[in-house]
């Protein structure tokens, strides 16, 4: 393959890691194709969703990649003034020189424009353009939050050797769900909003599926009545917690296998005061309808503050560690001699971030509208009102660069 130039790099936005390497950034503007009179007479609106779900599920298949440093952006930036939402995807990759990142970038392309036959895709060839909408904005602080899988910590009722304390890790767990609600909520916002979904494919960990599979049945052995305690006579009663995380970690033995996926999802806007409640809990509501299995987290200090910055306008995936914990107390946050096993954070903090098929058809849906429905998206992107390194009013940030943690 020949070596790649400046000229092969047109359209391509290139940026140095920490470590000497370069990451490539390309950029896709996209829209709903509008629906014409008499396509799909005879189908309901049900019928045009579940198709539209199957398009995009069958689209994310094919982007899959066993990179290890490949991420998908799909991110809705709101304008009050409009009402309306600009849409973007940006695909981020990694080379260890930028030749090799343009390569990469290239390679991605053709799949990456394969859009679903509901929406159109115009490539962002302008890279000042492209660096605009990676960071529309610079969030003050409190004005980021991001929604993560609801991780939940208990005493047990019964003791597993010398155990009592176990935690499990919800799951985003509807199906085929509508963002429209969504989408009309972020239109709607006063101020500017971004909402930014991470896709990172991956494979599954080894020895993940056999580890948890193990852990469903220690807590289906807890959730089960035990035998009858000596002293009071009658059946020791199940633990109801066990019987909950026997049922998530059977569930993650099933679908942690094969070709998976670690998500970030990220809100942030402009200016002071922080994210709408109304808008990040929706958004929690919509991937977790049925099990409260999300949980809007806000960074706890100035550094993870930082980091949630970075995640949303370098394509991060970086940990906060006192926000992505929730309620699991520190000591059993860090693996150590004599770690309880049923709360191993290894297996936490894999299960937090990884999503199945089912999972990523929830969290990742492109824009499209319905007749009838007032229009929300952009079908034409125009310069923003400010200049695109201002910081937002309150903020102490030139900047936002400051925050591109590992980009």
């Amino acid at each position: 393959m020949t070596e790649a130039g400046p000229r092969d790099a047109r359209g391509i936005l290139l940026r140095g890691a920490p470590n000497g390497e370069t990451w490539a950034y390309v950029a896709f503007a996209l829209s709903p194709v509008p629906l014409p009179g008499g396509l799909y007479p005879e189908f309901s609106e049900a019928r045009r969703g579940a198709d539209r779900v199957a398009a995009e599920r069958t689209w994310l298949a094919a982007l899959w990649t066993d990179r290890t440093t490949a991420r998908w952006d799909l991110r809705f930036i709101s304008d009050p003034a409009s009402g309306r939402i600009e849409t973007v995807v940006i695909a981020q990759v990694y080379g260890a020189d930028p030749a090799a990142a343009v390569r990469a970038a290239r390679e991605a392309l053709p799949t990456l424009a394969r859009f679903p036959a509901h929406v159109t895709g115009t490539r962002i060839e302008d890279t000042t353009e492209l660096a605009r909408l990676l960071a529309p904005f610079v969030p003050a602080g409190g004005a980021i939050a991001e929604i993560r899988k609801r991780i939940t910590c208990r005493t047990l009722t019964r003791l597993w050797g010398a155990e009592r304390i176990a935690t499990a890790v919800s799951r985003f767990d509807a199906h085929e769900p509508s963002w429209t609600r969504i989408w009309a909520q972020l239109a709607a916002e006063p101020r500017r909003t971004v909402v930014s979904v991470c896709l990172e494919p991956c494979s599954a960990p080894p020895g993940l599926a056999e580890g948890l599979t193990m852990r469903a049945q220690v807590f289906g052995t807890l959730a089960a009545p035990g035998p009858p305690d000596p002293m009071y006579g009658g059946p020791v009663p199940g633990d109801p917690f066990a019987q909950e995380a026997h049922a998530l970690y059977d569930a993650a033995s099933r679908r942690c296998t094969g070709r998976l996926h670690r998500a970030r999802v990220s809100v942030a806007v402009e200016g002071d005061g922080p994210v709408s409640d109304v808008l990040t809990s929706l958004i929690g509501h919509t991937l977790a309808p049925t099990s409260s299995g999300a949980r809007v987290v806000h960074p706890q200090s100035w550094e993870e503050h930082q980091v949630a910055c970075g995640n949303l306008l370098g394509v991060n995936r970086d940990w906060l560690p006192e926000a992505y914990w929730q309620e699991v107390p520190p000591f059993l946050r860090v693996p150590a001699a004599g770690q309880l096993w049923l709360s191993d954070p290894s297996t936490v903090t894999a299960l937090a971030d990884l999503v199945d098929a089912d999972e990523v058809a929830a969290v990742f849906r492109l824009p499209h509208e319905e007749p009838g429905e007032p229009e929300l998206f952009a079908l034409s992107r125009q310069a923003p009102s400010i200049p695109r390194h201002a910081a937002p009013a309150g903020s102490t940030d030139a900047g936002w660069a400051d925050f591109d943690s590992d980009a």
